[in-house]
């Protein structure tokens, strides 16, 4: 019987590659996934998942973790287009999908706990990574599960598997973008640090500013309402009237940003934004929002194809998916 190194010989390439390319992973060209389907059926392979969930004793379904929060997460287009990207894989191999979500990190571990000992779930995607997580803290603990983060890890980035945009570096371009077109006083507006991918976006905005010799400006709006929302931020531009541009951490905070800077009397037609994800919100935004693509499907699929293979040998424990710039109306001061 053929295995996948058989397959990757075949085909001139590594089994890891050869295993992606059967996930039909993104990073791995057309013309490659031809060569290793051609090995494939020259071969007779298939890969065998329910050979591999019977001897882990695990069920044909991924556990896809959601940040713990009081708000509705399933609001936020990032996460459904992860879990679009998640559910081609898992469809593809007769995996079915199930969403953890919690208000709280305790409320969380409990639905997590009642998927692994009812469900028999074995294989989970987080969708965040966060400093102090108490939820990745008790996966980590039980045995037989395989967890894949969609993220830098803040612990043990070594040996973890995850999935990530280099977010300081898109966090740099996008302060570059703005510094290309004039613009030398930038805010860059956050909800929470302690998530990863905002921290780390921020250092990448720092590290542009620092070049570029500018002043750092940042601003916390946290999970506020409308009302406190648009008092920070008049509060700030009475400190700092020479701000010329706006990074928020991701599409949703420049969408809420705009509009309670409106209300706070700043003129947003002097005013550049910009934020990450190129969602929806971007789209229906007036001016239309210049944002940062981070190709969230491909995260997902990316992390799916992990997390379903337990026999997939790779080259490093993370995939980096890149980054692209999309210029709208927002950023033409």
């Amino acid at each position: 019987m053929a295995t996948i190194k058989d397959v990757a010989r075949l085909a001139g390439v590594s089994p890891s590659t050869a295993s992606r390319a059967m996930h039909d992973s993104s990073l791995i060209s057309e013309e490659t996934k031809q060569r290793v389907r051609k090995a494939m059926a020259k071969l007779d392979y298939s890969p065998n998942f329910a050979a591999q969930n019977l001897a882990n004793k695990s069920s044909n379904m991924i556990g896809v973790i959601l940040p713990a929060r009081e708000d509705s997460v399933g609001d936020n287009p990032f996460f459904i287009q992860i879990i679009q990207g998640l559910a081609t894989i898992c469809n593809a191999h007769d995996y079915m999908v199930s969403v953890a979500t919690g208000q709280s990190e305790e409320e969380l571990i409990k639905n997590i706990e009642t998927m692994i000992k009812r469900g028999n779930i074995r294989r989970f995607v987080f969708v965040y990574s966060k400093a102090r997580d108490k939820v990745l803290e008790y996966v980590k603990k039980q045995d037989g599960v395989r967890f894949v983060i969609i993220g830098t890890p803040y612990e043990d980035q070594e040996t973890t598997l995850y999935v990530d945009n280099d977010n300081r570096k898109a966090g740099f371009d996008a302060t570059e973008f703005l510094y290309d077109k004039g613009l030398e006083n930038i805010l860059y507006v956050y909800t929470d640090l302690d998530e990863n991918v905002q921290n780390d976006r921020f250092l990448g905005y720092r590290d542009a500013v620092k070049k570029h010799g500018g002043q750092l400006l940042s601003l916390s709006l946290g999970s506020e309402g409308e009302h406190e929302r648009t008092k920070a931020l008049k509060d700030y531009f009475k400190a700092y009237p020479e701000i010329e541009a706006i990074i928020a951490c991701d599409d949703i905070l420049a969408f809420k940003t705009e509009y309670s800077c409106e209300a706070a009397g700043i003129d947003g037609k002097k005013l550049a934004m910009m934020g990450f994800n190129n969602s929806a919100y971007g789209k229906i935004m007036h001016p239309t929002l210049t944002s940062v693509e981070i190709f969230p499907r491909f995260l997902g699929s990316e992390a799916a194809a992990i997390a379903i293979d337990s026999n997939l040998k790779i080259e490093s424990n993370c995939v980096i998916v890149p980054h692209k710039v999309i210029e709208r109306e927002s950023t033409r001061i």
